[in-house]
């Protein structure tokens, strides 16, 4: 049954020179069964608007390159509508797929109850850079707890390699137009349709849908972390989610965290910062 789902793997990219051959890569590898078949996928990049040399790379390893108005949820609802497959896996660009991940999607989805999920994440050091024991602990424990939550909540950022049915992503509308905290509208608007949606399975019983976390994790990059220091950023990303939840329109987010670039820039350093 495999073989007869298409899967689009829709990479979102700003001048990702450097991370976007691995990223495509561990795309092709995602769709490779253990005895070596490739399941069937197409892998689109959704550009922003790249000055560097990430389209040239892209359109050597990429099955389409879209160039799409800057801004992620542009280029992810480009990227959807430029794509044919059943399934939908929306990635970051500096996100590495785990072996077997298109494999593990597709199994999911033998569960008719199934409309979508992500996976669990895993944080991806720069080889080069020096971190103090302190750092080691905390983030040891963010990466637990953050783990802990998306599988409670079922709220998904947008580098756990968010998927979805294409019918239920179209029936959601896709991507909402926000500056920020599109993954997490997406998460809460495919949860509220869950809870309405019930599905018939085999033994006729109606049951209600479901969101999946996989367990096999990501692993993505933590040059957010690297350039503007560990507490900083985890101390942006808790103000701009709750006062996004508590009501704040994405425009006045905007406004008040000007400086946060929601497109990570390029880091060299060799040390990480509190």
């Amino acid at each position: 049954m495999y073989h007869l789902v298409l899967t689009s793997i829709i990479i979102i990219t700003l001048n990702e020179e450097e991370n976007i051959e691995s990223t495509i890569i561990s795309a092709k590898k995602a769709a490779q069964t253990k005895s070596g078949k490739l399941l069937p996928i197409e892998i689109i990049i959704s550009d922003g608007g790249s000055t560097d040399d990430t389209i040239e790379i892209a359109k050597k390893r990429a099955d389409k390159v879209i160039h799409a108005p800057k801004g992620r949820y542009k280029q992810l609802n480009a990227g959807a509508k430029g794509s044919t497959g059943d399934i939908l896996l929306f990635l970051h660009a500096d996100t590495i797929l785990p072996k077997g991940a298109i494999v593990k999607i597709l199994h999911t989805y033998k569960n008719p109850c199934v409309l979508g999920g992500g996976f669990k994440k895993v944080w991806n050091w720069s080889p080069n850079v020096k971190r103090t024991k302190f750092i080691n602990i905390l983030m040891y424990f963010w990466e637990g707890f953050g783990n802990w939550t998306v599988r409670f909540l079922k709220s998904f950022p947008g580098d756990n390699a968010i998927f979805v049915n294409r019918k239920i992503f179209e029936e959601l509308g896709g991507f909402a137009p926000m500056w920020i905290c599109e993954d997490f509208d997406f998460s809460l608007r495919l949860k509220k349709l869950c809870r309405k949606k019930t599905c018939n399975p085999q033994n006729n019983k109606q049951k209600k849908s479901r969101i999946v976390c996989i367990n096999s994790p990501v692993k993505t990059s933590t040059r957010r972390f690297e350039k503007y220091g560990f507490l900083k950023v985890l101390r942006l990303w808790f103000f701009i989610y709750w006062l996004w939840r508590l009501g704040m329109p994405s425009d006045r987010l905007k406004a008040r965290f000007n400086k946060y670039a929601v497109e990570p820039e390029k880091v060299h350093k060799n040390f990480i910062r509190f």
